[in-house]
């Protein structure tokens, strides 16, 4: 990753500069009070859960820059950003994270085998459906973040694995509208849901010398095809969808020159700022996103939720 450790400087600048801006950022339909605020919080005038349901990175897990062990959950997750959000529009929010690293739509479902956090036959579905039936009369807001894991290590190899990432998409395609309709069936009146579409932090293969443009191009293709799928079962199931691709400017190919980089699309910078991609050892490159990066999935999936 020789020319991605030259980059780390030009991040370490613009993600400083987006922590203390974030909020002020993609405004367009959000509440004034969101846009603004940093520091004062409203009066509550709503108090509720926030059930957080996903992979890893619905629990903001970050790089340790440990060797062997180079990743561990925050508190400065997207979930915590939410709160925080909420708490300026009077709406207090508990957090009950579920997550679990590593799993699929596959293991979400599967209550025969064990995953990295639940024995079976219990799952963190089972889990999530268990609560949302206790809290029926309770005003809630659910996040769904599943879906990236089955194409994810398909895409870790400089050239993404066509047939993988084929496998993956075909399995969210038929799994998600299955944990979907669990979810939205044990759930009160007053519970909100959105769906997380994905950024692609794998653009960052654009530095991976003479081939890395068109290895970035394919796994822009597969992370937005994957986001199509997603996209389709959440309208399908009456769940809005978190647009952090939109968000984080997936699209935008415009070329940007950056000092002692030189011109590179805007996506790809993008991604060096919000993720750990570009960072070299000890500290990446890792996929997840930086504190930027999960502060810009808060914005998305705030905009995206239905007022409560």
């Amino acid at each position: 990753m020789r020319q991605l450790v030259r980059y780390v400087p030009v991040a370490l600048i613009v993600i400083a500069t987006v922590a203390t801006a974030v909020f002020s950022l993609h405004t367009a339909g959000t509440p004034a009070s969101a846009a603004s605020a940093t520091t004062t919080t409203a009066p509550a005038r709503l108090t509720g859960f926030y059930l957080d349901l996903g992979a890893s990175s619905s629990l903001g897990f970050q790089p340790t820059g440990i060797v062997n062990h180079n990743g561990h959950r925050t508190d400065t997750g997207y979930a915590n950003d939410l709160i925080f959000l909420e708490r300026l529009q009077g709406v207090s929010l508990t957090l009950r994270q579920m997550g679990c690293p590593g799993d699929l739509v596959q293991t979400v479902l599967n209550t025969t085998a064990n995953d990295h956090c639940y024995s079976a036959p219990e799952t963190q579905l089972t889990n999530a459906v268990q609560y949302l039936k206790a809290n029926q009369s309770e005003t809630g807001v659910v996040t769904i973040d599943l879906g990236f894991n089955n194409i994810r290590l398909c895409l870790w190899p400089d050239v993404p694995n066509a047939a993988c990432v084929a496998a993956g998409i075909a399995a969210v395609k038929v799994d998600l509208p299955k944990i979907l309709s669990q979810l939205k069936a044990a759930a009160g009146p007053q519970v909100r849901f959105v769906g997380l579409l994905y950024a692609d932090p794998f653009l960052a293969h654009y530095f991976n010398g003479a081939d890395g443009p068109s290895e970035a191009t394919a796994s822009l293709v597969d992370v937005t095809q994957l986001n199509a799928v997603l996209l389709s079962a959440y309208t399908a199931a009456g769940v809005p969808s978190a647009n952090v691709p939109g968000i984080s400017n997936l699209d935008n190919s415009s070329l940007v020159t950056l000092p002692n980089v030189g011109s590179i699309p805007e996506n790809v910078e993008d991604t060096c700022e919000e993720t750990w991609m570009c960072y070299g050892a000890p500290f990446g490159p890792d996929d997840h996103p930086n504190d930027a990066g999960y502060a810009l999935i808060a914005q998305a999936i705030f905009a995206a939720l239905p007022r409560l």
